[in-house]
């Protein structure tokens, strides 16, 4: 995979990405065909689900269901929050931020992955990959700073 660097402003917001010049140079071609894009490899076929890799055997987030329990929630943008801890230890006020909404709403229950960090780097990388989200930095009340979050595009 090509790796894109993002560079943050002062509030946290994706000001510029930088990559390789060579994928630059694709990417703005005439006869670019996206279909050439790499398929990320936690995602199934026709790109609808990611595979949890720390979730058990064949454990798999339906993009659409994530879309429509955020949508429901009123939610456009939420902190990751990776943190390898147990899920109940997650402050009340961060308990609407990713990995912990993965935990709770997509693993079936009774799981033992339950207190397993589950929105890892990859996981993001593949919902990212969709282009049904991005990346971004935000401010939360609840953090001190801004943090690594992902927006629905």
């Amino acid at each position: 995979m090509k790796t894109v660097q993002f560079i943050h402003n002062e509030d946290g917001e994706v000001e510029y990405a930088v990559m390789p010049i060579a994928h630059y140079r694709e990417l703005i071609s005439d006869d670019f065909d996206a279909s050439v894009i790499p398929h990320h490899p936690l995602l199934n076929q026709d790109k609808t689900m990611v595979k949890l890799p720390y979730g058990g055997a064949d454990t798999w987030v339906c993009i659409a269901d994530l879309i429509s329990y955020l949508r429901a929630q009123g939610i456009t943008h939420l902190a990751i929050n990776q943190r390898a801890q147990t899920l109940d230890k997650f402050p009340e006020e961060q308990q609407m931020t990713l990995d912990p909404i993965i935990r709770r709403e997509f693993l079936v229950d009774g799981s033992p992955y339950r207190n397993t960090m589950q929105a890892s780097g990859e996981v993001v990388d593949a919902l990212v990959s969709t282009g049904l989200f991005r990346r971004t930095k935000k401010r939360y009340d609840f953090f001190n700073r801004a943090v690594n979050a992902i927006e629905l595009t």
